[in-house]
């Protein structure tokens, strides 16, 4: 089968491997549709700390078995660690992922574990179901911070993650508001912002939550000042460079019993939710594909990718 190898950092090649031999536990899924993530990007460039070399990258998968149309939950957990027995699979010490630990979808054919599919509605694209791992992260975000109907959410970030968190936002009926500080990213959101009543960000609201989805340490200290009393500040977003937070920062959040948390990756039953919420969306997440592309411009994507300044590269198998 065709697919794309990252053989090393910096170096991916078109080659054709064999079709993956499948256990009792797995089926093989043909894709039709992986989109491009930020992480593909960063571990095409830098490598990752779990990333296991060569590798077939790709996590956000949207496939086909005897005809029925299925997406991916990339992770495959122990099911028997403390973390799997209280329903937090991600944060399996065991857990290997498609496209870090073993291959992934920018090829043909993919191995997967069968309780790692969800059936996609016949209605919903392949192009759009595929960003349902995305969005599952996002919501896992609301989850972790407790956002519910009412509240006000500030996103740090307006590319794909912040945008689909925000609409994940909008749909437990919260009010979710983008602060990105790029005025050309800004201004291509623009009709996905109007669509969907995201707002923008003044400079004297307070907001109930605040969640970066950008990963500069100014998200944290702009938003704990922008956090009301009793609110709560969500990392979703790994912080890049080595920067160190004051006591005066920490000083803020004791004073105002603000809470800090951590959202990483997403735990199997939100891929659901996040496929309801892109059926419902539908029209407003395609304005978010920034391109539908081949195997073969997937390495000048990543570089876009890396930039910051487009949203998502969906690569299409029978384009």
């Amino acid at each position: 089968m065709k697919a794309l190898v990252l053989e090393d950092i910096n170096r991916l090649k078109i080659k054709e491997i064999p079709v993956p031999q499948v256990n009792e536990d797995q089926v093989l899924l043909k894709v039709f549709t992986c989109s491009l993530c930020r992480t593909d990007a960063k571990m095409y460039q830098q490598g990752q700390r779990d990333l296991v070399l060569p590798r077939v990258l790709g996590h956000e998968i949207c496939g086909r078995i005897d005809g029925d149309k299925f997406i991916v939950w990339p992770g495959n957990s122990c099911k028997n660690c403390e973390m799997c027995q209280t329903g937090q699979e991600n944060l399996c010490d065991e857990m290997q992922v498609l496209g870090f630990h073993c291959d992934g979808g920018l090829a043909e054919y993919v191995c997967v574990s069968k309780e790692c599919l969800f059936p996609v509605p016949e209605s919903l694209p392949e192009n759009i179901a595929c960003m349902a791992e995305l969005l599952a992260c996002g919501i896992n975000a609301l989850e972790m911070a407790n956002v519910f109907k009412g509240q006000s959410v500030l996103i740090y970030g307006g590319g794909a993650a912040g945008l689909l968190m925000a609409l994940a936002a909008l749909s437990r009926d919260a009010k979710p508001y983008i602060l990105e500080i790029n005025p050309d990213k800004l201004k291509k959101s623009k009709a996905f912002r109007r669509e969907t009543g995201i707002e923008d960000v003044s400079n004297d609201m307070q907001f109930d939550v605040a969640i970066n989805a950008a990963s500069s340490i100014e998200t944290l200290t702009d938003g704990i000042s922008r956090v009301k009393k009793g609110g709560t500040f969500c990392i979703y977003s790994g912080f890049t460079g080595d920067s160190s937070v004051s006591s005066k920062l920490l000083n803020e959040i004791h004073y105002r019993q603000l809470t800090l948390i951590g959202a990483y990756g997403c735990k199997s039953n939100q891929m659901k939710e996040a496929l309801d919420i892109l059926d419902k969306y539908q029209s407003q997440v395609r304005l978010l594909i920034e391109e539908i592309i081949n195997l073969e411009q997937v390495p000048e994507a990543l570089e876009r990718v890396l930039s910051g300044h487009v949203f998502k590269y969906v690569v299409e198998f029978n384009k």
